[in-house]
């Protein structure tokens, strides 16, 4: 790793001669031009790209620790915030996010683009896209527009997509989003639906229950009926029976009325 990293800092000290030696533009940017948020992308990427994963935390550690360290003087005279002398802000998001990007295939590198800064409010961004074989990435800084030499507050890397790749998973996108609409309401209705049928079944249960009062209370009706028949011939016996006395002259007493045959 470390003869990696002397090639990668010569090709700094080379960067930053020429920057020096090509004149200074208007500090627009937090008090640094574009060529300084340029040189800090490409750093950061070079090293990223010059490690292996097994790397990753012995090399975050180190230019956490110490940035360029002894190169503090080059850093100074091409006019790049004062961070990179001392440590490279932000640089585990890097390596994170470049880890987590591993499994996109994005070929061999080719070149690094030019960086383009925007300027929002009291945020910096600058970005870089990185040109690979298969699939470029995009790297973006972003940085406090009133403290740029505190570092990066954030460094993201992220795969660069086609178009048609773009409206590909916009159109999954609303499909998925028109399927769950649709689910939900096939579960809304079903849910009303419920409060439909559920009065219907305790009604009926609650009929169940009631049905066998309903049947016993015809019990009863034989009784009363059994009882007014007998009222009835009794009064039938007194009726005969007073007949016979005032036909025959003889007291109701003398004779009892046993049994009475009705015939049509």
């Amino acid at each position: 790793m470390k003869k990696r990293i002397l090639v990668v800092f010569t090709t700094l000290i080379l960067a930053l001669s020429l920057v020096a030696c090509g004149g200074k533009k208007d500090n627009t940017y937090g008090g640094y031009d574009t060529e300084a948020y340029d040189t800090i992308a490409k750093l950061y990427m070079n090293y990223a790209l010059s490690l292996d994963e097994s790397e990753y935390e012995q090399a975050t550690e180190y230019f956490m620790a110490n940035g360029l360290g002894q190169y503090s003087d080059a850093v100074k005279e091409a006019g790049l915030p004062k961070f990179l002398s001392t440590s490279f802000v932000g640089f585990d998001d890097l390596l994170n996010s470049y880890k987590d990007i591993k499994d996109v295939k994005v070929g061999d590198f080719v070149d690094f683009g030019k960086v383009e800064v925007e300027k929002s409010g009291k945020t910096i961004t600058a970005t870089m896209i990185t040109d690979f074989t298969v699939r470029d990435l995009k790297t973006t800084f972003v940085y406090k527009a009133n403290d740029v030499d505190a570092g990066p507050t954030a460094v993201d890397i992220e795969p660069v997509y086609t178009l048609g790749e773009t409206m590909q998973k916009a159109a999954l996108n609303t499909v998925m989003g028109i399927l769950i609409v649709f689910c939900m309401l096939i579960v809304m209705s079903g849910v009303i639906k419920c409060f439909e049928i559920i009065p219907k079944l305790e009604k009926k249960a609650k009929e169940k229950k009631e049905e066998p009062q309903a049947v016993a209370a015809p019990a009863a009706t034989p009784v009363a009926t059994s009882a007014k028949n007998e009222t009835d011939d009794l009064q039938l016996v007194a009726v005969i029976a007073a007949a016979i006395a005032a036909s025959t002259g003889a007291s109701t007493d003398s004779f009892v009325v046993r049994s009475i045959k009705k015939r049509f």
